[in-house]
């Protein structure tokens, strides 16, 4: 098994130190901050990819030349180390007391029986150290020398699906981000491919040399891992939300939401059409807000039996319609004027957008009634108030056509006609 390593960081009190963890995930996916002053990495396989520890500890004081660091074997020597070391020292036992995160009062009543450093702590014994000052001395000694365990809550585990390409010498041309994206892209989909899986999601992430980490978010309506694809429509978001700054020192491509995606045969005759493709582009081009698939809803009423959900959303099974439907909804219903030989018959003629309509034939009525205990009443929509009578038309030119009555022939009010839909 590979021995860990951690690598603690303390800056003179930066802003915020979640950004600045995120910064350093372009050093290592495993980062956490450590508050009130510090940033905790653990760097276990990493170093060679920065030229040894060494070499990933140039790179760091490089950007952050007033921060403290140091390399250890646990998480809390790495912290007293950072912070009470000497620089490139890695001898825990002539450190003060204070290395080993003790509160200030248990370390003053340590110092009036002599014991001042954390040499002169690990000579006591266990027991007798227990039980004079409580399990806080004894607990850490044993996380600083990795006899007992620390939990350190890294700020979200890297997703599985991760590609990270990190330059010694910094990117600024976008040719040069373009060529990395194109290359994160291949790897990543490669391992997709391999594991049967799409991405739902991806994010870019570009860690600049000025600490700030500028992302690329796609979303997919269907899971993708067309390399191609992919690749084009992060180019195009580059120019327009990525700022490269004085560099570009790291970029990182990851898949935060994968699903199954099936093996598709190439080489055999023609393809269904893909249209997750144009899906895909439009998604990303005008957001998600802009663009939605329908679904069905609870309602009687025609307008409202339908609602939006989320182009990714998993597709709802429509119910089977007791009554034909058009294929195109007017919403809302346009007023026309009909024209039928006794009043409760079906039309035979109807004028809308000042063109009249003969009509070859009709069925009907379809009887809708109000909703009333669902929509409070609208003045702009009297319809809406009314019983419907719905009729399926057809014109002497073959085209469709769904017509309804509002409201009987009762009283003073004389009903009137809307066109609600166009049938194919």
């Amino acid at each position: 098994m590979q021995k860990r390593r951690f690598l603690s960081l303390a800056c003179a009190g930066p802003d915020d130190l979640a950004a600045l963890a995120l910064w350093c995930q372009a050093f290592t996916p495993l980062t956490a901050p450590d508050p009130p002053d510090g940033v905790m990495l653990d760097i276990t396989g990493c170093a060679h990819l920065f030229g040894g520890e060494a070499g990933l500890i140039a790179r760091l004081a490089a950007r952050l030349p007033s921060a403290r660091m140091a390399i250890a074997d646990t998480a809390a020597a790495a912290w007293g180390l950072a912070r009470y070391g000497k620089p490139g020292g890695s001898d825990l036992l002539p450190l003060p007391l204070a290395a080993l995160r003790l509160a200030p009062d248990l370390i003053g009543r340590l110092r009036r029986i002599g014991v001042r450093t954390i040499g002169q702590l690990a000579r006591l014994p266990r027991a007798g150290l227990v039980a004079g000052y409580g399990q806080a001395p004894a607990l850490r000694l044993a996380q600083a020398v990795g006899e007992a365990p620390e939990i350190i809550r890294f700020i979200t585990q890297p997703p599985e699906w991760r590609e990270t390409e990190p330059y010694m010498e910094p990117l600024l041309l976008p040719a040069q981000l373009q060529a990395a994206l194109r290359r994160l892209t291949v790897k990543l989909c490669a391992r997709l491919t391999a594991a049967t899986l799409g991405a739902t999601t991806l994010t870019a992430r570009f860690y600049r040399v000025d600490r700030a980490c500028p992302a690329i978010d796609l979303a997919f309506a269907a899971p993708c891992r067309d390399e191609a694809q992919i690749a084009k429509l992060l180019i195009e978001k580059l120019a327009r939300e990525v700022d490269p700054g004085f560099g570009i020192e790291a970029v990182a491509l990851e898949a935060p939401l994968t699903e199954p995606l099936a093996l598709e045969q190439q080489d055999m005759g023609a393809k269904a059409p893909d249209y997750a493709r144009p899906l895909n582009t439009l998604l990303n081009r005008l957001g998600p807000k802009k663009l939605w698939r329908v679904a069905p809803h609870a309602s009687h009423i025609p307008e409202f039996a339908v609602k939006r959900m989320a182009v990714r959303a998993r597709p709802v099974e429509w119910p089977t319609p007791h009554h034909p439907r058009p294929i195109r909804l007017l919403t809302p219903p346009v007023p026309v004027t009909a024209i039928a030989p006794v009043p409760d018959d079906p039309p035979v003629q109807f004028t809308w957008n000042g063109q009249a309509h003969r009509l070859r034939w009709a069925t009907g009525p379809e009887r809708i009634a109000r909703d009333w205990w669902t929509h409070p009443f609208d003045p702009t929509r009297p319809e809406l108030e009314k019983i419907r009578d719905y009729y399926q038309v057809e014109d002497m030119e073959g085209a469709r056509f769904w017509l309804f009555r509002a409201g009987l022939h009762e009283g003073v009010a004389t009903p009137r006609w809307y066109l609600h839909g166009l049938f194919a």
